[in-house]
């Protein structure tokens, strides 16, 4: 399935919003996707673009990605571990992809797509769901992962390269990585691109596991894509050839700093004929949700093998989905909270804060979250501190020269030898039950 069967099932759940006025690619349609965040918007008239959309939001809740797995906010720890757990047995075909309807060499690619401004500071141009195949040279498997990066003119870019997997890879060459960059495809493909996991892994399997076994990929070259991907890119990095990159907006919604990073040049580009080029808001819910809800399944993992009985693990929203969590647990023993937490903290080093609560706390539900700390906390017996801890670059907060910053553990479980009772919200006989239309 792609993206385009994803927007109509979901356009029948009034989750679409459709922008038929002219709207431009500078600004303009970064302000309304502002606007639109929870819900997938296609700008059907983009100003300069007869034969393109531009199409955004469709990760950009937790019920969207959801549905995108094949269940519900609550199943996608679920869904991604056990995909994860059985990626090795799903191997996938190959077929003609449908992005090669249209194709340039050498392009200047602003006169076919509309890369887009974002933000004012040095009017920089981006692509924000850009997401790079590659292949290894020694193993011969296919990594996949989203880089964002910026235009430069004509068909070259400076693309942000972490020292993660793509970085790894890109050492094993000699003067340029053949690589292929594809735009538009169904979240699921996308939740696997985002998805952390051992260097070898093929995210393209993961991709099927994720689909029950209905992904197919198409070849540029020699290197694997999502057959039913809108747009592609047939292109080189050249990691000796390095450009500036920003400033621009990173997962907290603050400025990220200048760097010198590799140039990208594309060699040829692929478009469908009515072609819907995907954008993510820089710094905004969707951003958020593909890059840190893909790491929960490993830290309910991790803290599971301290505390067997977690029940759910959520990096919040308010947290930039990164930078803050809340796990669940079952309390069997004095200190579980305490445990948990630290456990928590070892499993996603770029946290910075995790409260652990009772399994009757929601912790999708920040309300609820907060009425845990409330109700069951004390700061001298509950709160621990770790200063000068190793953790994320995207904290703006951090000691900038040591890159260290403070970690906490909030323990807002039950006091384990006081009486359940004593903390638990009451509720009146009956509520759940209650459907107030049947009393209208």
């Amino acid at each position: 399935m792609g993206l385009r069967g994803f927007i109509s099932e979901q356009e029948k759940k009034d989750r679409v919003i459709r922008v038929k006025k002219p709207v431009s690619s500078e600004y303009e349609i970064a302000a309304l996707m502002t606007k639109t965040e929870g819900k997938i918007s296609v700008f059907e008239n983009v100003k300069g673009y007869d034969d393109v959309k531009v199409v955004s939001g469709i990760a950009s809740s937790r019920d969207l990605l959801g549905e995108a797995l094949g269940g519900t906010r609550q199943d996608i720890i679920s869904k991604i571990s056990k995909a994860m757990a059985d990626y090795e047995s799903f191997g996938y075909k190959f077929e003609k992809g449908t992005f090669e309807e249209k194709s340039f060499k050498s392009p200047d690619l602003i006169k076919h797509l509309p890369l887009t401004k974002f933000y004012e500071k040095e009017e920089r141009t981006y692509t924000s769901a850009s997401i790079v195949s590659v292949i290894d040279p020694e193993t011969k498997v296919p990594n996949v992962s989203f880089h964002r990066m910026m235009y430069l003119g004509d068909n070259r870019f400076s693309i942000r390269i972490t020292k993660r997997h793509l970085y790894t890879i890109m050492k094993k060459y000699n003067e340029k990585v053949p690589v292929a960059v594809f735009f538009g495809v169904h979240p699921a493909i996308e939740a696997a691109a985002a998805t952390s996991y051992n260097l070898g892994m093929d995210e393209f399997k993961l991709a099927n596991s994720l689909l029950d076994g209905n992904f197919k990929a198409a070849k540029v070259g020699d290197i694997p894509v999502p057959s039913s991907a809108e747009v592609v890119f047939k292109a080189s990095i050249y990691p000796d050839r390095l450009e500036d990159e920003g400033p621009f907006v990173d997962l907290s919604g603050t400025w990220d700093l200048v760097r010198k990073e590799p140039l990208l040049e594309v060699e040829e580009l692929f478009m469908r004929k009515d072609a819907l080029y995907q954008n993510i808001l820089p710094g905004g819910t969707e951003h958020r949700i593909l890059m840190g809800v893909p790491q929960e399944p490993r830290i309910h993992k991790i803290v599971s093998n301290t505390i067997p009985h977690v029940k759910n693990v959520v990096l919040t929203e308010g947290g930039c989905s990164w930078l803050h969590g809340v796990v669940s647990i079952k309390v069997r023993n004095e200190g579980d909270g305490k445990n948990a937490g630290m456990a928590a903290l070892a499993a996603h080093p770029s946290m910075k804060r995790v409260v652990i609560v009772d399994e009757d706390i929601d912790i999708t539900d920040p309300v609820q979250v907060e009425w845990a700390i409330t109700t069951r906390v004390q700061a001298d017996r509950d709160v621990v501190i770790v200063p000068h801890a190793k953790g994320s670059s995207l904290d703006p907060s951090q000691n900038m020269e040591e890159g260290t910053m403070t970690k906490w553990i909030i323990d807002a479980t039950r006091p384990f030898k006081l009486p359940e009772e004593h903390f638990m919200q009451v509720k009146v006989p009956g509520e759940d039950k209650i459907n107030l239309n049947d009393y209208l």
